[in-house]
């Protein structure tokens, strides 16, 4: 993992091309400047119910600590690819390796607040993966100065959390809701019974 204080992240336009700037990653958060990230999910079929696998962030994160997110997620270091990224942070953040992430859909999110007392700003284009794995909780290493632990959720209590305004969890609704029809894909069952 990198070290936040150092990290730098590679500018983008709206098209998602380079402009060629590199920028801290304390600055691009303060400033709203749009970079890249990779989004992981992970799912698997229970009972007939798609499950994604969340991971609890960190209290010591900058942004959403102690939330439940995307199952790894990550900015791209400078010269890096989304797929690369994706790859990274599945290893990083849940101990994951030799599994190669399917690619879904480009994402434009954006994110305006603050953490720690300071303005936080995130305009990112994040490319968006899906990775069926069935494994159990704790055959997952999670990197403790990114992720507290992981827990496996049903779709249905995932949205339900998010149409109530759950403050456990930092999901964005517009990009959980465009993973919901690769789910019911991959699965061969309807989107509303996942």
């Amino acid at each position: 993992m990198a070290d936040p204080a150092n990290e730098c992240f590679a500018l983008r336009r709206e098209d998602g091309s380079l402009t060629g700037e590199i920028k801290p990653r304390a600055l691009v958060h303060r400033d709203g400047d749009l970079h890249g990230a990779s989004h992981v999910f992970l799912a698997r079929l229970r009972g007939g119910r798609a499950e994604l696998l969340l991971q609890k962030r960190s209290a010591q994160k900058d942004s959403f600590p102690g939330l439940y997110d995307i199952s790894a997620a990550g900015h791209l270091d400078p010269g890096e690819d989304f797929a690369a990224a994706a790859r990274r942070e599945l290893a990083e953040e849940l101990g994951v390796t030799g599994e190669e992430p399917e690619f879904l859909f480009a994402q434009r999110n954006e994110y305006h607040g603050a953490f720690h007392g300071k303005p936080f700003h995130d305009n990112e284009i994040a490319w968006v993966y899906l990775l069926v794995l069935d494994r159990p909780e704790e055959a997952f290493t999670p990197e403790a100065c990114e992720v507290e632990s992981v827990h496996w959720f049903s779709v249905r209590e995932i949205l339900r959390a998010m149409r109530g305004n759950d403050p456990r969890f930092c999901l964005r609704e517009a990009e959980f809701c465009r993973l919901l029809p690769y789910l019911a894909q991959k699965f061969g069952i309807p989107v509303d019974k996942l």
